[in-house]
């Protein structure tokens, strides 16, 4: 995809992506019945698709990444955030028919776009926010396609029984996960986090790694750091050490700073 004519389009739909009131249509990536943004490799085989499931209102600061991963091969596929994921309440015990009713095009929705793409594994799915609990509860239903890895970007519930379904959920999770967080002073940030590496090391999941956001214009590289060295992008001769990342116990993987996650 040429920047020089997405770029300005990007420019004129980030202020109303913000608000939820930007018009979709006006990308030729858009596809209305799964309503996501689907920006195709372009490249004669696909190396892997990244699904992003973004929080409300948050759709317009993923666009960016879109280019970055085409360049490298892979299929980029935006979902449109529904409010209601926000609305309704993940671990209620009996869900009102509205809200089954709303999960279940949610399901629609994420097998349509995967549907559409023509790539080999790996599929990636990056879910942030609310977005994580959604979809963590569609796999472990059987109602959407088992990624081959996730990545999650401050998914932190403040309600301690989402925290403790999240938990439950992502350590007994048959795939690798990389649980991004962008702040560590917030007490549900700490507060999930307390519980994940008590679940993770209840479960011995050794390919659950948490990571301090270095920074929102770097998330792609970390992201791709990650998958290299998980060997699903390849590592360039001069890739510095960082990528290559250090494992510790209980599989949780820590940043070199030692500061970084306090």
């Amino acid at each position: 995809m040429n920047r020089a004519r997405w770029l300005p389009l990007l420019a004129l739909l980030v202020a109303p992506l913000a608000t939820g009131k930007a018009d979709w249509a006006l990308f030729e990536q858009y596809r209305p019945e799964p309503r996501l943004l689907h920006f195709d490799a372009g490249a004669s085989q696909t190396a892997g698709t990244l699904l992003i499931w973004p929080e409300l209102d948050q759709p317009h600061l993923w666009l960016a990444m879109a280019e970055y991963w085409q360049q490298r091969g892979w299929d980029f596929l935006l979902l449109l955030p529904d409010p209601d994921q926000q609305a309704f309440d993940p671990v209620s015990e009996q869900p009102s028919p509205a809200q089954q009713a709303w999960l279940e095009r949610q399901a629609q929705r994420l097998n349509e776009a995967l549907a559409a793409t023509e790539s080999e594994p790996p599929l990636v799915v990056m879910a942030q926010g609310s977005a994580a609990l959604w979809f963590q509860q569609l796999i472990d239903a059987g109602q959407s396609r088992t990624p081959d890895a996730l990545i999650l970007l401050d998914a932190h519930p403040r309600a301690a029984d989402q925290q403790r379904m999240l938990a439950i959920s992502l350590a007994r999770s048959p795939y690798p996960v990389l649980d991004i967080h962008g702040r560590s002073d917030d007490a549900a940030t700490n507060a999930n986090r307390q519980r994940r590496r008590q679940q993770v090391a209840r479960q011995d999941k050794a390919d659950y790694e948490a990571q301090r956001l270095a920074a929102h214009s770097l998330l792609e590289r970390q992201v791709a750091g990650w998958l290299m060295r998980r060997g699903w992008l390849p590592l360039p001769p001069s890739a510095p050490d960082y990528l290559r990342g250090q494992t510790h116990e209980a599989g949780i993987s820590r940043s070199p700073d030692p500061g970084a996650d306090h």
